[in-house]
């Protein structure tokens, strides 16, 4: 006689797994932690990038210093602005290199939660609120990555190659001195840098994985989703061209 066929549950695959195969096999990951909690891969991202941030600050120090005297060149054109101020804006970039990551990780998470919630709604995907924090949690390990990739390039590149964040991307707006360049050229250009479209492109799997849409919506929401991302460089880069004329 036949024995009966017993189902057996597919074994679970642990939390560290996610983040190999948010890399090399990303619909499943979506699939299987669409009703998690979002709030556990959103710090570990978080502690993960924190870690090298502060760990690589000092090999990468050129890049903040070189941001900061462009800046001070543009503050210095006003006449009401002193060099006390200027040197406490200095303060503030140093604080920020060491603990940004820290306190802009999880904002620019939740963030990106949120606009891709509602832009998945304009291409009729059905994912709720939390399962787009899922996406945008696990979208965002690609930078962790970046955070490594800085780093290693602080060790080899000489400070006089570094002489600005651009120099670090892997963008063509990596090929243009950002001490002349026109500064919304250069923040368009950076949109197209390696791991933003990376993140990108994870953000449209998710949709598509979760919100159970075409890969043709998926992939217009993700052109969508590049493109608000965009919103804020290009009106600080208007700001930063107004100041400097």
């Amino acid at each position: 006689m036949s024995q009966p066929n017993v189902a057996t549950a597919a074994p679970q695959a642990s939390l560290w797994e996610d983040f190999i195969d948010i890399i090399v096999d990303p619909v499943s990951v979506y699939r299987r932690r669409e009703n998690s909690n979002w709030l556990i891969p959103l710090l570990i991202v978080t502690v993960a990038i924190a870690v090298i941030a502060i760990a690589s600050r000092g090999v990468l120090q050129p890049v903040m210093e070189a941001e900061f005297e462009r800046a001070a060149d543009t503050m210095r054109k006003n006449p009401q602005v002193t060099e006390d101020m200027i040197e406490r804006v200095h303060s503030v970039m140093l604080f920020t290199q060491t603990w940004g990551p820290v306190v802009f990780t999880p904002i620019a998470i939740v963030i990106i939660g949120f606009v891709t919630w509602f832009i998945s709604k304009l291409v009729d995907a059905r994912e709720t609120l939390s399962a787009a924090m899922v996406i945008a949690s696990y979208a965002y390990v690609p930078r962790i990555i970046q955070f490594v990739v800085n780093a290693v390039q602080g060790f080899i590149l000489k400070p006089d190659q570094m002489n600005g964040i651009m120099k670090l991307s892997f963008s063509p707006a990596r090929f243009l001195d950002p001490s002349t360049a026109n500064p919304l050229l250069l923040q368009m250009l950076y949109r197209f840098d390696i791991f933003t479209i990376w993140v990108t492109v994870l953000l449209g799997v998710g949709i598509y994985a979760i919100g159970r849409v075409s890969k043709q919506q998926a992939a217009i929401a993700a052109v969508l989703l590049w493109i608000v991302g965009a919103i804020p460089a290009v009106i600080g880069a208007l700001r930063q061209a107004a100041s400097a004329s």
